[in-house]
Parts: structure tokens; C-alpha cells; sequence
């Protein structure tokens, strides 16, 4: 069992391991990013959020939103997520990896990393015991999507290509982080701006790792 504390951050109490050092200063520091990712969009009924971590981005975002499902593929993450959220009743959360296709994987780390409890990534097709189901954004059926928020340690393209009919029927505001881990999964930085122009978005900004892109025509 993961050892866990208290902690104070955007004014309310959260559960959080204790490892964990690293990652809970960033989110909270950087929490002021989904105002700004906010000013290029109007909608506000529905929005895909990963990974979920300890719950902070899905709820700040169901601060905005009428309906948030996030997802969080470390089952050990997930815990301290519903706990930190409960009793938030339009947030949907599935410790479900995101990917181009169904599937199962494993969770990894890289080893400078233990004291970094966001750094987690999948490894697909793993036959590793503790696997954990991976699924596409597609298969959920949404139909009301305003917004794709996507942090998962470089499987962000293969999680869009697993959307093509989502982003091609809803044009959802698009962020991503996109900081070379995608190696991981074969692709290049970058890549996600290219394969992205044939559904007609551009990148509109960018923010701390964070890159917004914008479908042209859209409010």
C-alpha cells in the first residue's frame, strides 16, 4: 500500500503519495494553464481529459465544464484520483489508458524518476502481470466533445489516432504535451501538428509543455 499525506493546494485538501516529491509542485504551479488553454474555446459541455493523476486537472475542469471524463491508466494513481474528487458528480473517471487501438499494457518508469509520480507511461501489449486496458476515444461515442486535454508521457498522437472520428465530428480544442517522449512509441516531436492539419487545426499556443491546437472556423 502507498504511503500517503495531506496536502494543501488551489485552496482545498488532497491525498497524495507521499513518494512523490516532484510532480505535485509542477500541477499545482502550473494549475493556472487551463484558464489560458480556456480563452481559445467557447464550449463548455463536454471535454476528455488524461492522464488524470491525483485528480487535480479533472477538477479544475469540472469547474468549467458540464461533463468531464478523465482517465488515468496507473491503477495506483487512480485510487488517490476518486478519492480527490469525490463527491464532484460530473467528473466520470476510468483507470483506462488511452491509445490508437483496445488493447492491454503495462505501466513503466524510468528509474531517476521514483520521486515523480507523473512520469508513469505505458508500455502496449505487455504480457507484464497488473495489466491495464487501453481503449480508444472513439469507442466512448462521445458526440458533444469541446475539448481533448491529453497529458500521457508521449502516447498523445497514438491517443488522437484513436479520435479521428471524435475530432472529425466535434472539432474539440486539442492540447497536448509534446516533449520528445513520443520516441517511445516511435514518433517524432512534432508529429502531432502534421497529422493533425488534415482535420484543418494549427497550433494557437503554447503553454509551460503544453502545445493548444485550434480547428480553423471554430469558436
Amino acid at each position: 500500500m502507498i504511503e500517503q499525506e495531506k496536502v494543501l493546494g488551489l485552496g482545498r485538501e488532497w491525498q497524495w503519495p507521499a513518494e512523490d516529491t516532484k510532480c505535485r509542485k509542477v500541477i499545482f504551479d502550473w494549475a493556472v494553464d487551463v484558464d489560458k488553454v480556456l480563452r481559445h474555446t467557447d464550449g463548455r459541455r463536454m471535454c476528455v481529459q488524461a492522464g488524470g493523476n491525483m485528480g487535480v486537472w479533472p477538477w479544475l475542469l469540472a469547474k468549467k465544464f458540464a461533463r468531464v471524463y478523465t482517465f488515468e491508466a496507473d491503477p495506483r494513481m487512480f485510487d488517490f484520483l476518486v478519492e480527490n474528487l469525490r463527491g464532484v458528480e460530473n467528473v466520470q473517471a476510468y483507470p483506462v489508458a488511452l491509445f490508437s487501438r483496445p488493447g492491454r499494457c503495462a505501466i513503466g518508469q524510468e528509474p531517476h524518476e521514483v520521486t515523480n509520480l507523473g512520469a508513469q507511461f505505458i508500455k502496449p501489449d505487455s504480457r507484464e502481470p497488473g495489466a491495464t486496458d487501453m481503449a480508444t476515444i472513439d469507442s466512448f461515442g462521445f458526440d458533444q466533445c469541446d475539448l481533448i486535454y491529453l497529458d500521457i508521457e508521449g502516447a498523445e498522437l497514438d491517443a488522437l489516432k484513436g479520435a479521428k472520428d471524435t475530432i472529425a465530428q466535434c472539432k474539440p480544442l486539442i492540447v497536448v504535451e509534446d516533449k520528445g517522449l513520443s520516441r517511445r512509441f516511435g514518433t517524432a516531436q512534432g508529429a502531432i501538428e502534421a497529422w493533425l492539419k488534415q482535420f484543418g487545426y494549427k497550433p494557437v499556443a503554447r503553454y509551460h509543455r503544453d502545445t493548444v491546437f485550434k480547428a480553423e472556423g471554430e469558436g
